[in-house]
C-alpha cells in the first residue's frame, strides 16, 4: 500500500507531502488544479519515462519518494530477494525514490540503494498500478490476462500448471539432447571414420615401446658389419696371434711363477700379472662371440630401414616416439568408444524426446481443460458485473486462442467484449470509450480484487464520460473495490467523491511570485463544503450542503 508521497520541485509542484490510507482515495479539486500532476507524479515514481520538462522551472532537479507498506505479494518479495533487497525491518516498509536531473540521468533508489530503471519499472508494477482515461492497465496486458485467469481457476489448476512448467522443462533438456545429437551427428560419423582408419593404421604397425632405438642399433650393425669383422680379428690377432699379448703374458707368467719361488714377495705381482693372463684370454674369446654375433644378412637390413621408414612416416603424421604412438593409439580407441556410445545411443535420445513430448501434451490437455472450465465462470461473473455498471447489453469472454508451446501451455487467454447486443466481439484492450473501458476494467477488478497481487491501484477520472446511474454504480462498485485494495482516484463528480474512505483536495495558489500546488485532507465540515461545491460550482447554498451530506451519508 502507498502510504506516503513526497514530491519536490515537479512541473509546479515546490514540495508536496501526501498521506493515504487504506480503502478508497479521493483526489478532488477545481479543474486545473493539478490532481493530474500527483498522478503523473507517482507514474514517474514507478518508472514512467522522465525528461527535464518535468523539472521545475529555476531548479536543477527534481524528486519523488514513495513510502509502500505491507503487506507485500510473494511476487515482490522474491523481486526485492532476487535484487538484494530487503524492507526496512524496523518500519516494515519499502521506500522507493526517483530524482531527475536536468541534463542527467537521474538515479533510482529502494531503501537507499541505487536500482536500473527497469529495476525500479519491475518493482513498480508489483506495486501499484495506474489506469488512465485511454490508457491500459497491468491487467489489460494480454501475459497477465493469462495469469489473471490461472488465478481465478484455483489451485487445482495452479498445480497443473506447475506440472505443465517442468514437463515443458524436461521436454526442452530432452530436445536440447536431441538436437546435439543430430547436430553433430555428420560432423560425428566423419570423426568416427577417422579415428577407425588410424586405429587400424596404428594397430597394423604393432608398435613396441622404444622400438626404435633397437632397430637403430641393429642396422648399424648390420650396415657397418664388416669393418666391425675386420676390426674384431685385428683385435683378436693382436690379443691372441703369435707374439700377441697373450703369449708375451704367458711367458711373463711363468718367469714371475720362478721368482717365486725363490723370493715371496713377488708373489701379488705375480698374482696380478696371472689375472691379466686370463682376463686377455677371456677377452680373446669374447671377441669371437662378438664376431660370431655380427650378421651380414642384406635382407635383415632391409627390413629394418623399412620398418624405421615407416615408424618415420608414423612419427610424422601422429608425433612421438613409439611410447607416444602407443599413447594416442589408447587416446583414440578410447574417443572412439564414447562416440559409438554417442552414436548408438541417438535412439534413446529421440525415445526420451518423444516421451517428454508425450508428457507435456497431456499435461497441457489438462491444462487446457481447468482453464475453459474457468473462462466460462469468469465470463459469466464479469458480465453479471458489467450489468450492475449500467452495461446491461455487454457480454464479457474470455477466449482461448492457440499458442506456442511454452511453461505456461499451449494457449493464451484473451478478454473480449461486445459492448452492445449484435455487435462483434474484439479484445478489450482495444475498446475506444474511455467510460466503457473504465467500467469493464474495474468490472474485472471487482472479480479480481482478491486474486490480483497488486495492492495499489490509481484510477485516473474513471467517472469521465460517465453520469446518472453508471456513475452512481461506478462510485459503488469502487467503494467495494476499496475493501480489498488500496485505491486512488481522481475525480470531479461528487457521487465518487462521496464514496471515497477519504478525501483530499488539491488546490492551486500562488505565492512568492510563483504558483503553487498543495494537498490535504478534508474532514467534517470542509469534505461537506467540497462536495457541495462539486454539485453547484461556487453557487454553494444549504440545499448543496444538505446533499453533499446526504451523499455522504449514503455511502
Amino acid at each position: 500500500m502507498l502510504c506516503e508521497l513526497y514530491v519536490e520541485n515537479f512541473a509546479i509542484i515546490g514540495q508536496m507531502r501526501l498521506q493515504l490510507g487504506q480503502g478508497l482515495n479521493a483526489l478532488t479539486g477545481e479543474t486545473g488544479a493539478g490532481k493530474s500532476l500527483v498522478i503523473d507524479a507517482v507514474a514517474l515514481l514507478i518508472g514512467g519515462r522522465g525528461n527535464d520538462g518535468f523539472i521545475r522551472s529555476g531548479f536543477e532537479r527534481c524528486v519523488i519518494e514513495g513510502v509502500f507498506s505491507h503487506p507485500f505479494s510473494s511476487e515482490l518479495e522474491k523481486a526485492l530477494q532476487d535484487m538484494g533487497l530487503i524492507a526496512d525491518d524496523e518500519n516494515d516498509t519499502l521506500i522507493l525514490s526517483r530524482e531527475l536531473i536536468r541534463g542527467g540521468r537521474g538515479q533510482c533508489r529502494a531503501n537507499g540503494r541505487n536500482l536500473t530503471l527497469g529495476q525500479l519499472r519491475l518493482l513498480g508494477r508489483l506495486l501499484l498500478n495506474i489506469h488512465g482515461q485511454m490508457e491500459h492497465m497491468l491487467l489489460l496486458e494480454e501475459e497477465q490476462q493469462l495469469r489473471l485467469l490461472d488465478s481465478y481457476g484455483g489451485f487445482a489448476l495452479l498445480q497443473i500448471k506447475e506440472q505443465v512448467g517442468k514437463a515443458y522443462a524436461q521436454m526442452r533438456e530432452k530436445q536440447k539432447l536431441y538436437d546435439d545429437y543430430e547436430q553433430h551427428k555428420s560432423a560425428r560419423q566423419e570423426r568416427m571414420a577417422l579415428l577407425v582408419c588410424e586405429i587400424a593404421e596404428l594397430e597394423k604397425a604393432a608398435l613396441k615401446p622404444n622400438e626404435e632405438e633397437e632397430l637403430r642399433r641393429e642396422s648399424q650393425r648390420l650396415t657397418y658389419a664388416e669393418k666391425l669383422l675386420a676390426l674384431a680379428a685385428d683385435a683378436r690377432h693382436e690379443l691372441s696371434g703369435a707374439s700377441g699379448a697373450s703369449e708375451a703374458l704367458s711367458g711373463a707368467v711363468a718367469a714371475l711363477m720362478q721368482i717365486v719361488r725363490l723370493d715371496g714377495q713377488a708373489q701379488a705381482l705375480f698374482e696380478r700379472l696371472e689375472s691379466l693372463y686370463y682376463e686377455t684370454e677371456d677377452a680373446s674369446r669374447e671377441l669371437d662371440n662378438y664376431a660370431a654375433s655380427i650378421g651380414t644378412d642384406a635382407y635383415r637390413l632391409d627390413e629394418l630401414e623399412n620398418r624405421l621408414a615407416l615408424l618415420g612416416r608414423l612419427k610424422k603424421k601422429y608425433g612421438g616416439e613409439s611410447a607416444q604412438l602407443l599413447k594416442y593409439l589408447e587416446k583414440v580407441r578410447s574417443e572412439l568408444n564414447t562416440l559409438d556410445e554417442a552414436d548408438f545411443s541417438g535412439g534413446k535420445t529421440k525415445q526420451a524426446l518423444e516421451e517428454a513430448e508425450v508428457a507435456y501434451t497431456l499435461a497441457t490437455e489438462q491444462l487446457s481443460a481447468k482453464r475453459l472450465a474457468a473462462a466460462t465462470r469468469l465470463s459469466a461473473a464479469i458480465t453479471d458485473e458489467l450489468q450492475l455498471l449500467c452495461m446491461r447489453q455487454a457480454s464479457f469472454r474470455v477466449d482461448l486462442p492457440a499458442d506456442n508451446p511454452s511453461a505456461v501451455g499451449k494457449e493464451k487467454a484473451l478478454f473480449m467484449i461486445s459492448t452492445n447486443e449484435g455487435e462483434e466481439f474484439r479484445p478489450v484492450a482495444k475498446i475506444a470509450s474511455g467510460g466503457e473501458l473504465s467500467r469493464i476494467v474495474l468490472a474485472m477488478k471487482v472479480i479480481l480484487a482478491q486474486l490480483d497481487s497488486v495492492p495499489t491501484l490509481v484510477f485516473d477520472e474513471v467517472d469521465s464520460g460517465l453520469g446518472g446511474n453508471a456513475l452512481n454504480a461506478v462510485a459503488q462498485r469502487l467503494a467495494y473495490v476499496g475493501q480489498s485494495t488500496q485505491a486512488i482516484m481522481v475525480t470531479h463528480a461528487p457521487v465518487m467523491a462521496a464514496a471515497a474512505d477519504r478525501q483530499l483536495h488539491v488546490s492551486k495558489h500562488f505565492a512568492e511570485g510563483r504558483t503553487e500546488i498543495t494537498v490535504y485532507e478534508l474532514n467534517g465540515e470542509e469534505r461537506v463544503g467540497e462536495i457541495a461545491r462539486m454539485i453547484a460550482g461556487d453557487n454553494i447554498s444549504e440545499t448543496t450542503r444538505s446533499q453533499a451530506r446526504e451523499l455522504l451519508i449514503r455511502y
